[in-house]
């Protein structure tokens, strides 16, 4: 395989544009380094994004066919200016607008204004991890599994209703050794009647923040470019940019978007520039990237681009459903299947 920038204007600027609206979460999910924030990284502190940052961010993504994804560090439907900041990235013409929520929060104002009419396609992944209230509860700790099931239904019922093409459901499923044998297949079987797209994804490391777990891995002869610097950017509520999305501690820091000027001239400064030759040199250079065992889940071909790709292209439904248990390790293509602890993430 050919890797690098799968596009020739992606060199210009990134597919896919982070941005952590806030760093707070009203869960404590089991695989997430919210489960235990004060203790993994001491000097957290609640934060949000200022609205002043959010437009300067969101007044730049519109001017490229880019996606606007709000992700990592907390709960983006948490914020109060949610609802505001989503009007303000559609009235400006953004050309995707995606988040994964935790579904608490998809009702009134902040469930409507995903469904206002305008021309941003919308991609809302709602994050489940289980298929019975039982196993949801025990993983997703704080969570209510009849609220959130209801708030998507709803949603959906709503979406439908208004014929809004532009508007696509999702929901996702870690695979982990809390969920129990067969339970992530009736989740697929399941959800793929009734969403756009299930994603499944293997149980990773949070960047060692996350408890060790024994899980399926594979063997790999020869480590491979990682897909995430040739496709993202990672801007945290106070301006910081980094390269990945799964650094919690900040690590990954690249010029800020204050010391930059632009998220274009991050994305095609010398640092960046110098990072992914390294990666495609294979010697991975950067002592995150060095350390980092996430590498083996995020296949080219099998990351957040290509599911936006096909939630989008208007293809094959049956299709897309066949491909959903694709991300998940599979023994023809990705090689032969260990058992291996492996001290979750988002790709």
């Amino acid at each position: 395989m050919e890797y690098g920038f799968l596009r020739p204007e992606d060199e210009i600027f990134p597919p896919i544009v982070h941005v952590e609206n806030t760093n707070v979460c009203n869960l404590r999910c089991i695989h997430c380094p919210h489960h235990d924030i004060l203790k993994i990284i001491p000097n957290y502190k609640p934060q949000s994004i200022s609205m002043d940052l959010w437009r300067k961010i969101v007044d730049e993504v519109s001017q490229y066919p880019a996606a606007l994804r709000l992700t990592p560090d907390g709960e983006p439907m948490l914020p109060g200016e949610f609802a505001e900041q989503v009007r303000y990235a559609q009235d400006k013409g953004v050309h995707i607008f995606t988040l994964n929520a935790n579904g608490m929060f998809l009702e009134g104002e902040k469930a409507e204004v995903l469904l206002r009419p305008t021309s941003t396609r919308i991609a809302l992944e709602v994050s489940l991890d289980g298929f019975f209230r039982d196993t949801y509860e025990r993983i997703r700790v704080k969570a209510n599994y009849m609220k959130v099931t209801r708030n998507i239904m709803n949603f959906i019922l709503e979406r439908n209703r208004r014929k809004l093409d532009n508007v696509k459901v999702m929901v996702s499923i870690v695979q982990q050794p809390e969920l129990p044998d067969g339970e992530l297949e009736l989740f697929d079987r399941f959800w793929s009647q009734i969403v756009d797209k299930v994603i499944v994804r293997n149980y990773v490391d949070t960047k060692g923040l996350t408890p060790k777990k024994m899980v399926n891995a594979r063997v790999v002869e020869k480590r491979w470019p990682c897909p995430v610097v040739f496709t993202r950017l990672v801007v945290t509520y106070d301006g910081t940019v980094r390269f990945c999305p799964d650094d919690w501690q900040k690590t990954t820091r690249l010029p800020s978007l204050n010391e930059a000027g632009s998220l274009r001239a991050v994305w095609q400064s010398k640092e960046y520039q110098q990072l992914r030759s390294s990666h495609l040199e294979g010697t991975f250079t950067h002592p995150t990237c060095a350390a980092c065992t996430d590498w083996k889940v995020i296949r080219w071909g099998y990351d957040y681009i290509s599911v936006l790709n096909q939630l989008f292209s208007g293809g094959d439904k049956k299709q897309a459903e066949d491909d959903n248990l694709k991300y998940l390790w599979d023994d023809e293509r990705d090689g032969k299947v260990t058992q291996e602890t492996i001290s979750g993430g988002d790709k």
